[in-house]
């Protein structure tokens, strides 16, 4: 995708990632990255199932917030509040947080070729993920926006992929800086004349790796009684 073909040696192999850095790419013009607060998601409506928004919350850990449908698939579970790794067999954690950190210390674009081996119950599954940069508010790079997207059928989930190989292109171009230093312009112009800030929303919605307790926390919230039969 950088410049050259994948590993499969078809281009077009995968669409929704392609799809997302033609995007991003169009967004940072000049920049080394765009501002989380610019993507607008009717730009990658075709891509929105394989996109995920993850924020740095460590050097090398990042969690996802925002989840398309195809990672909750992939899991079997909702990933939000997840790290990205939890995608991953455990053997392959260790070289993803590496990655990733690596990724947030050198501005660049990464790709993972990724692989899911055949079980009972689960097809052969090959995959890309694609993670790109972005800025936040105060101009520091703490999200990530990236894509899975998987050829194959998933079969028996959840499935978690190995790590076949990795690929990374430095970006280069003007630093991100904070929203209120790129201009006053801008920032002063009447409410009714700004541009609107079409950015993924991020409900602050963490894991609850107890079943049982998000269970009852969906009861409540929906005004039901959860009874809970250990028999």
């Amino acid at each position: 995708m950088f410049g050259h073909e994948h590993a499969t040696g078809k281009p077009d192999t995968f669409p929704a990632c392609r799809d997302l850095l033609e995007y991003w790419d169009g967004l940072r013009a000049k920049r080394q990255m765009p501002a989380r607060s610019e993507f607008d998601p009717r730009g990658i409506e075709q891509t929105l199932a394989c996109t995920f928004v993850a924020e740095k919350v460590a050097p090398s850990v990042a969690r996802i917030r925002v989840s398309g449908s195809v990672l909750n698939d992939t899991l079997g579970m909702d990933v939000r509040g997840m790290p990205i790794t939890a995608l991953f067999d455990p053997t392959m954690r260790d070289a993803v947080s590496e990655a990733i950190r690596d990724l947030f210390a050198n501005p660049s674009k990464l790709e993972l070729d990724l692989s899911a081996n055949r079980r009972f119950g689960r097809t052969p599954m090959r995959a890309l993920m694609l993670l790109l940069l972005m800025s936040d508010a105060e101009g520091q790079l703490s999200r990530l926006v990236s894509c899975l997207d998987i050829v194959g059928g998933l079969g028996k989930t959840p499935r978690r992929f190995q790590l076949d190989n990795m690929r990374s292109c430095a970006v280069h171009g003007d630093a991100p800086v904070a929203i209120e230093d790129r201009g006053t312009f801008r920032n002063t112009r009447p409410e009714s004349l700004r541009e609107p800030n079409y950015g993924f929303a991020e409900a602050p919605t963490p894991f609850v790796p107890n079943r049982k307790q998000s269970l009852q926390d969906k009861a409540k919230a929906s005004g039901l009684r959860l009874v809970v039969s250990n028999d």
